[in-house]
């Protein structure tokens, strides 16, 4: 049987195959079946459709190149690649998969042909310049999707640094006109030049923690025996502190210790509360509320104001996708981005295998919710 008729034939099994193979060589990712075959049919179908076409000895050398002519503005290979850089996968796990595709299709092929003639040599050769043309493909969409989150980090990162920035040159400058003697006035100068360094630390710790995650890297962590209600306090307290105009709620109830980052939690709730007060009502609360549930501790935070678009929320997490679905991605403001906070958020309570989640309508407002398995089994051991 030709291979391209045994590719089309036999797609189920070598997917199956395939699927079992790839697994081996996905370190510290545990994706399910569907995530791992998404686009490999596709890809599959569409090198087994470009197999049976006519080819002359200079299309065969463009395509062993990646230069292959195509139809469709983005290929079954870039699609994949697309889907894989979203999900945090490395260029290095990528280029594995179609390593172990192409490994899978030509043992499965070889155990149903094993007598290998001139044309089947031939067909070999062709099933593998069209996986290199889609490897090549792969790789060029991969490398331009992280270059593009580069960009848009530095985008973010220049724009949410701005308004700390400006705080504490104008309050240093005012610093410097006021009179020694004005105690209460270089006392809030020089708060607001501590709280705007604080801002802009955060600001730079989410940057660092993006850029791991972006190199398929996993944020550290740190668990040991917290409790929840007092990274609550403690974070409160410093956003209180930090914008004495603002009204924030605590309400707490349960037992709220478990084994869990306390740092990277405080991170969590901080980008969280930044959030709420960048984007909700400036006169209404922001409610923070903390319990028990089915033995999950939950943490939620609400603000008043105008809901999340349903454009934003459909990548809210994921910085990246928020800006490739525009035209410009150079065109940063405050109304069509939501920095890399709450992506960082999410990065954070997964390590922690809990989930985060939001609501958001004009009647109810805007609700995080965050959920963590981190009850302690023994709080005295």
């Amino acid at each position: 049987m030709r291979l391209s008729a045994f590719i089309i034939s036999n797609l189920e099994a070598i997917l199956a195959q395939w699927e079992l193979f790839a697994s081996t060589i996905l370190p510290e990712k545990n994706f399910g079946k569907l995530v791992l075959r998404d686009e490999a049919k596709q890809i599959l179908q569409t090198i087994a459709t470009e197999m049976e076409s006519p080819q002359t000895a200079f299309e065969q050398a463009e395509k062993s190149q990646g230069r292959g002519q195509r139809e469709e503005e983005h290929s079954a290979a870039e699609i994949h690649s697309e889907e894989r850089v979203r999900l945090g996968f490395n260029q290095v796990q990528v280029i594995a998969e179609y390593r172990a595709l192409r490994a899978t299709v030509i043992r499965l092929w070889m155990k149903n042909e094993p007598d290998i003639d001139q044309s089947a040599m031939d067909e070999l050769i062709r099933f593998n310049e069209s996986i290199d043309q889609a490897l090549i493909e792969s790789a060029a969409r991969a490398m331009k999707l992280i270059e593009d989150s580069r960009d848009i980090a530095t985008g973010v990162m220049a724009h949410d640094l701005r308004n700390p920035l400006n705080a504490i040159v104008s309050s240093a400058q005012l610093l410097l006109r006021t009179e020694g003697s004005d105690r209460a006035a270089i006392n809030a100068l020089a708060t607001t030049i501590l709280d705007s360094g604080k801002h802009m630390a955060r600001l730079v710790l989410n940057l660092v923690d993006f850029t791991r995650t972006r190199l398929g890297r996993p944020l550290p962590m740190n668990p040991n025996l917290m409790d929840l209600e007092q990274i609550c306090q403690q974070t409160i307290a410093e956003f209180r502190a930090a914008y004495p105009q603002r009204v924030i709620r605590l309400n707490s109830q349960g037992d709220l210790r478990g084994i869990g980052d306390a740092t990277r939690l405080i991170q969590v709730l901080s980008n969280l509360l930044s959030n709420a007060f960048e984007y909700g009502t400036q006169n209404t609360p922001v409610t923070v509320k903390a319990y028990v549930e089915n033995r999950d501790i939950v943490l939620q935070i609400h603000n008043e104001g105008p809901p999340i678009s349903s454009f934003n929320l459909a990548a809210l997490f994921d910085p990246r996708s928020i800006f490739i679905k525009k035209e410009d991605t150079t065109a940063i403001n405050e109304k069509n981005h939501l920095g890399l906070g709450l992506f960082i958020a999410r990065e954070i309570v997964q390590a922690h295998s809990g989930t985060i989640s939001v609501a958001s309508t004009a009647q109810e407002g805007t609700t995080f919710v965050v959920r963590l398995p981190l009850r302690a089994a023994d709080h005295s051991a």
